[in-house]
């Protein structure tokens, strides 16, 4: 009951302008490519992770993009990820959708793949509240569905919408997270309070070059941190708060490797 009466926005944007800078308009895409690890089999296992992110407008009834002036303006931010073991790749396709206005959750999509079956689940807004569902291949598992309360935050989006922390202030913001569906197996739909620390900034030797960048600490209420996040102290263009270093749950992490800006879908 208590997360249903915490109504917080906890990314409000800043006056800083990254959201709304004019490079986002020039019909490109941000596109981030990194070191990967990732734990499967009890092994780590060294990949490479590209996340894809733009402006678009989506439907608000379908919730799909669209050409019309009204529709929504969000932000796509979409992980895709092929990871190897000694058997089959594993496939992970996470994208989600952010308004832009506030940053508030939109859309969710997490599909897994792998030679031994395939999961989707979904989550989408739908007037004040998020509903979601689930179809898991695992036994016990199958499909789910249910609602969550509209000031959700997804984990998933987090690498983006931590962009608008107030990095001059420093002070903690608290916010009610829907946990990591980025998971072959079925994953909890129900919200947790968490704590965004600051921790602090510095400069970082990556793949992609010498960064300086802000850290933030993802902490439970036990103050055990289940997420940190390094992103870039420039908030101007090009790099506008870009994601340059991550490390969590499952043995994931990511270090920059190359920061560019390009229409992906074209040849």
């Amino acid at each position: 009951m208590l997360l249903a009466l915490i109504a917080l926005v906890p990314f409000l944007p800043l006056a800083d302008g990254w959201r709304t800078d004019r490079v986002w308009y020039d019909g490109l895409a941000e596109k981030c490519t990194y070191e990967a690890t990732r734990t499967i089999y009890g092994v780590e296992r060294r990949y490479e992770a590209v996340a894809y992110t733009n402006k678009e407008r989506v439907d608000p009834r379908t919730g799909v993009k669209t050409d019309a002036e009204d529709g929504i303006e969000v932000f796509k931010h979409h992980w895709s990820e092929r990871v190897p073991t000694e058997r089959y790749d594993y496939d992970f396709s996470t994208m989600t959708y952010t308004r832009v206005e506030d940053l508030a959750a939109w859309k969710l999509t997490a599909a897994t793949q792998e030679d031994c079956g395939a999961s989707f689940k979904e989550v989408w807004r739908d007037g004040g509240k998020l509903r979601w569902l689930e179809s898991v291949y695992f036994p016990g598992a199958g499909r789910r569905d249910g609602k969550l309360d509209g000031d959700t935050v997804f984990f998933d989006a987090l690498t983006l919408t931590l962009r608008g922390f107030d990095f001059d202030a420093k002070k903690d913001r608290e916010c009610v997270l829907l946990p990591m569906q980025k998971d072959t197996h079925a994953v909890s739909f129900e919200p947790e309070r968490r704590t965004i620390r600051f921790v602090g900034t510095s400069e970082l030797e990556l793949p992609v070059g010498r960064v300086r960048a802000h850290e933030l600490a993802l902490a439970k209420p036990d103050g055990t941190v289940e997420a940190r996040y390094w992103f870039a102290a420039d908030g101007n263009a090009p790099w506008l708060h870009a994601l340059v270093r991550f490390e969590g749950a499952q043995g994931i992490t990511y270090r920059l490797e190359k920061h560019e800006r390009l229409a992906y879908w074209k040849r």
